[in-house]
């Protein structure tokens, strides 16, 4: 299968489904993949970004070797689908990332959730990824709480919902 080629031909959740299963059983195809997620045209990096983001929560460690390439990804996106997938995997994962890496992450993090203009669901996730990592992290648990401050009384329904969530969690850091 070429999977640009495939990721082409439909935006659904059928055609992700089909790539993610076919690199499943073919995990040479997992490089083509990353590198449709990569590319600047828009339509393939967005409709990658939904496999990766499937396939990287199924199969976590299989991502490992772009790590450092997904964060750099999610600083200048060309579609924020990419964001949001990327943001969400991370959040999501339970495996253990390099302290450089993470510290990157949550700085991406801080930042998506105090900009008024990020999506709803990459806040989301990005709080829930910096707040996990309070205890590590006391300073951008501070600077988490202080964004969710300042954004909740103006953010749409699921971000204050979560934001309210998230700011309970930190009070036992802060």
């Amino acid at each position: 299968m070429n999977i640009r080629t495939q990721l082409l031909k439909a935006h659904s959740r059928t055609n992700a489904d089909v790539i993610q299963f076919y690199v499943q059983r073919c995990p040479e195809a997992l490089p083509e993949l990353m590198a449709c997620l990569f590319s600047d045209q828009v339509a393939v990096a967005q409709r990658a970004a939904m496999v990766v983001g499937n396939f990287g929560r199924q199969h976590p460690d299989r991502l490992r070797p772009w790590w450092s390439d997904l964060v750099e990804l999610i600083q200048a996106p060309v579609h924020a689908a990419i964001t949001r997938a990327v943001v969400r995997y991370f959040s999501e994962l339970a495996l253990e990332l390099p302290a450089e890496l993470e510290s990157r992450l949550i700085d991406c993090c801080l930042h998506a959730v105090a900009d008024p203009n990020e999506k709803t669901a990459t806040c989301v996730f990005a709080m829930q990824f910096v707040a996990d990592r309070a205890p590590q992290y006391p300073q951008s648990a501070a600077r988490l709480n202080a964004a969710l401050i300042r954004r909740i009384p103006q953010g749409s329904a699921g971000f204050q919902s979560r934001g309210k969530k998230v700011l309970r969690q930190l009070q036992e850091f802060l």
